[in-house]
C-alpha cells in the first residue's frame, strides 16, 4: 500500500509540473531568470504557450520524475505516522517548483556536453561551406531586413535563410544541419543577443564576409544596462568580420552611425540624404508606399503595400546588400510590389468589421512609435491591445508610460493586458489626455476578446502591439 502512494503522489506531482516546465522552457531555460522570479512567475494551465516536448524537456521531466519516485518512496516506506507524511506533502508541494529547477540543474553538464556536439558539428558545416554567409545584427528590424533579404536574393540565387526568428547559437546549429543544403550559394543568418559576447560566439561560427547592421537601441536592458553596453555588443559583428566584403549600415539611427564611423573596413552607409543608398519622395497611405529608392549611382521607383518607416528601413537595407551582390534595381522593384508584410510584423489583416494591425512581435519603443505612425494613416476608430514593453532594467517604467502617452495622440481606446506594466501604460495614457473611461485593462485572453467585442465599432482599425508569452503575468 505504501508503494501505491508513493507512485501515486508522484504522478499527481508530477502533472500539476506543467506550468514549471512551461515557464523554464519560455525563458530558453534559464535557471537563474526562474530563480530571480521564483514568486512572479504565474502558475497557470492554460494561455496561449503550449509546452513543446522537445528532447530537452523529456530528459528535464523524466529525471523529475524519477526524482519523485524517490523521494516519496524514501518518505512512504521510512515514516509511519500520518501526521508526518501529510507535512512532507505539503512541504513537497511547497518545493515542487525548486525541485523541478533542481533536475534541470542536475541535467546541465550533460545539456552542455550535447550542446558541444551539436555546435562541433555545426561548424563543420559551416566551414565547408563555401557560399556567401551574410549576418545580420542590431536591436530592431532583424528579422524583417534578413525576410526581405531572402525575398529579393532568390530571384537570382539559391538562398538559405535562418528559420522564422531563430538568432541564437543553437538557432544557427539546427539552419545548418537541418535546412542548408548542398546547392545553396547564400546563407543569410540573424544574430540576437542578450549579454555581450552573444554576437561574438556567432560571428566565430559562422565566420562571413558580409554584415548588416540595422537600428540599434534601447532593447533588453534588463540584461545589458545601458546603452553602451548595446552597442560594444553589437559592434562584435564589425570586430570579427572576415575580409573580402562589407558591411551595411543603417545610419538614420544615431547608435549604428556611430558604431559606422568606428568601422574602418569596407562598409556602406544607408538610408541618409547623399548616403550610398536612401529613400525620397515618400508617399504613405493605409494601402502603402510609394518612393524613390536610390542605389549607388542608379534611381528607381518603389510601389509597395509595406507601411511603417522602420520596416521600409529594413527593406532599403535588404535592397542595398542584394544589389551589390548582382541583383538589379529592376528586379528589387519588382520584388517591392509582391512582398506582403511579414506574420506579427506590422501585418494588415482585413475582417469584415474591422482592420486589424499585428505588430505583436514588436517589443521596443522605437518600433511601437511607427506603428502608431501607421495607425494614424487609418480612418476609423482606432484601438490599441498591449502589454508594453519587458526586460527593460530599470527604465521599464519610463519607457511603458512614455508609451501610454503616444498612444493618448492617436488611439481612441486603450485594451491594456496582463499587469506587469499596467500602471505605467495607464498614468501614461491618462497623462497624454486619454479618458480613464476610454482605457481597459484584460488579465487574459478571454478578457481581452469580451472587452474589444464590447468597444468595437464597425470600421474600426485595432493595433496588436507586442504579446508577452505565458511566464509573465
Amino acid at each position: 500500500m505504501n508503494i501505491f502512494f508513493a507512485i501515486l503522489f508522484s504522478i499527481f506531482f508530477f502533472l500539476i509540473s506543467y506550468p514549471y516546465a512551461k515557464n523554464l522552457q519560455l525563458s530558453g531555460y534559464n535557471i537563474r531568470f526562474q530563480f530571480a522570479h521564483y514568486f512572479d512567475l504565474p502558475q497557470q494551465f492554460g494561455g496561449k504557450n503550449r509546452l513543446i516536448f522537445t528532447k530537452r524537456m523529456l530528459r528535464t521531466l523524466i529525471t523529475y520524475f524519477l526524482l519523485l519516485l524517490l523521494l516519496n518512496f524514501l518518505i512512504f516506506l521510512l515514516i509511519e505516522e500520518f501526521w508526518i507524511i501529510a507535512i512532507c506533502m505539503v512541504v513537497e508541494l511547497i518545493i515542487a517548483q525548486a525541485l523541478f529547477l533542481l533536475c534541470a540543474i542536475i541535467l546541465l553538464p550533460i545539456e552542455n556536453l550535447i550542446k558541444k556536439c551539436y555546435v562541433n558539428k555545426a561548424k563543420k558545416i559551416l566551414k565547408n561551406f563555401r557560399g556567401i554567409k551574410i549576418a545580420i545584427t542590431g536591436s530592431f528590424g532583424k528579422t524583417s531586413t534578413k525576410n526581405f533579404l531572402y525575398q529579393i536574393l532568390k530571384e537570382r540565387y539559391c538562398v538559405c535563410p535562418t528559420p522564422k526568428n531563430y538568432n541564437t547559437p543553437m538557432g544557427l546549429c539546427k539552419t545548418a544541419i537541418e535546412f542548408l543544403k548542398n546547392d545553396d550559394e547564400i546563407l543569410i543568418v540573424e544574430m540576437g543577443a542578450r549579454k555581450r559576447g552573444d554576437i561574438a560566439v556567432l560571428m566565430q561560427m559562422l565566420k562571413p564576409n558580409y554584415g548588416i547592421m540595422t537600428a540599434v537601441g534601447e532593447q533588453h536592458l534588463e540584461t545589458f544596462k545601458s546603452i553602451d553596453e548595446i552597442k560594444k555588443t553589437k559592434y562584435e559583428l564589425c570586430e570579427h568580420m572576415c575580409n573580402g566584403g562589407f558591411i551595411v549600415f543603417d545610419c538614420s539611427n544615431e547608435s549604428t552611425c556611430e558604431l559606422a564611423q568606428k568601422y574602418t573596413g569596407e562598409k556602406k552607409n544607408c538610408l541618409r540624404k547623399n548616403d550610398f543608398s536612401y529613400i525620397e519622395d515618400l508617399s504613405a497611405t493605409s494601402s502603402g508606399c510609394t518612393f524613390k529608392l536610390h542605389l549607388g549611382p542608379k534611381t528607381v521607383e518603389i510601389k509597395t503595400s509595406i507601411i511603417g518607416e522602420l520596416l521600409l528601413n529594413d527593406f532599403v537595407l535588404a535592397s542595398t546588400m542584394a544589389y551589390l551582390l548582382g541583383v538589379d534595381e529592376q528586379t528589387i522593384a519588382k520584388v517591392a510590389k509582391e512582398l506582403k508584410p511579414f506574420p506579427h510584423r506590422l501585418q494588415i489583416i482585413e475582417t469584415p468589421v474591422s482592420t486589424i494591425i499585428d505588430d505583436s512581435y514588436n517589443s521596443n519603443l522605437n518600433g511601437a512609435e511607427q506603428a502608431l505612425k501607421a495607425l494614424s494613416l487609418f480612418k476609423g476608430q482606432k484601438i490599441v491591445i498591449t502589454p508594453g514593453f519587458i526586460e527593460q532594467g530599470e527604465r521599464q517604467y519610463e519607457l511603458n508610460y512614455k508609451f501610454g502617452k503616444m498612444i493618448a495622440k492617436v488611439c481612441d481606446e486603450l485594451i491594456i493586458m496582463n499587469k506587469t506594466n499596467q500602471t505605467a501604460l495607464f498614468m501614461g495614457a491618462k497623462a497624454g489626455g486619454m479618458s480613464e473611461a476610454k482605457i481597459h485593462f484584460a488579465k487574459n485572453r478571454l478578457s481581452q476578446i469580451d472587452i474589444l467585442h464590447r468597444i468595437l465599432q464597425k470600421g474600426s482599425v485595432v493595433l496588436f502591439e507586442n504579446d508577452l508569452p505565458d511566464n509573465f503575468k
